[in-house]
């Protein structure tokens, strides 16, 4: 009977994180450079499955297994020289007030009061560190180059990469951390100027991860 009720309790607890996630990603809908996380857990199938012959001794469901849905939003003309987005396989490296490194594809830049280029309150990193502009009138070509109006090279905004499956980690709504030991890689990616990257919760896909929520809510 314990054993039962600890089952029950478990499997609630997974349809909680579940649901967590699901109205995370609705509520990033609109979120430049959002990518939405999905679950995966152990079904009552293959849990039955592996305990039919030993039914003394029912498994417990496991944890959720997270997973990060790297895949491109559609990109939004905007017309803001301060907006870019990253075509293909790359981040743009900041750096967060901690000092430590993260990555972004949330590319709607400003400049802070010390003139330093930033993503919300994180330095963007160029090849020698932050970047320091004197005005928000620049010219950004495909490699990340910037330009200022007298067509100076002011700075170069660092596009990385990494293996995939990509060893990051969410450390906010928009921003990944590296795991210990990953290692960044040139990447090829393009940077298209007074665009942004739209989260990658589509239209459609909200209307999946609507039904998914009323799934979840029936199995809780």
């Amino acid at each position: 009977m314990r054993q039962s009720l600890v089952i029950a309790a478990k499997a609630m607890d997974v349809a909680q994180q579940r649901m967590s996630f699901v109205a995370n990603n609705l509520a990033n809908i609109n979120t430049p450079g959002y990518k939405k996380d999905t679950a995966y857990s152990t079904s009552f199938q293959d849990v039955v499955s592996r305990t039919i012959s030993d039914l003394q001794s029912p498994e417990i469901p496991r944890d959720l297994i997270q997973s990060i849905d790297y895949s491109a939003g559609n990109y939004k003309y905007t017309g803001d020289k301060m907006n870019i987005g990253i075509d293909g396989d790359g981040f743009i490296k900041v750096q967060m007030p901690s000092g430590e490194a993260a990555y972004t594809r949330k590319g709607i830049l400003s400049l802070n009061a010390n003139k330093q280029l930033v993503i919300g309150n994180n330095l963007v990193l160029g090849e020698n560190g932050p970047i320091t502009l004197t005005s928000t009138d620049v010219a950004i070509d495909s490699r990340g180059i910037i330009h200022n109006i007298a067509g100076d090279r002011v700075g170069t905004l660092k596009i990385t990469t990494f293996n995939q499956p990509y060893p990051l980690e969410k450390a906010g709504e928009t921003l990944f951390v590296a795991k210990d030991g990953s290692v960044e890689l040139p990447s090829t990616a393009e940077v298209r100027q007074q665009y942004l990257e739209e989260s990658n919760v589509s239209s459609l896909s909200s209307m999946v991860e609507m039904i998914t929520m009323m799934e979840i809510m029936r199995s809780y």
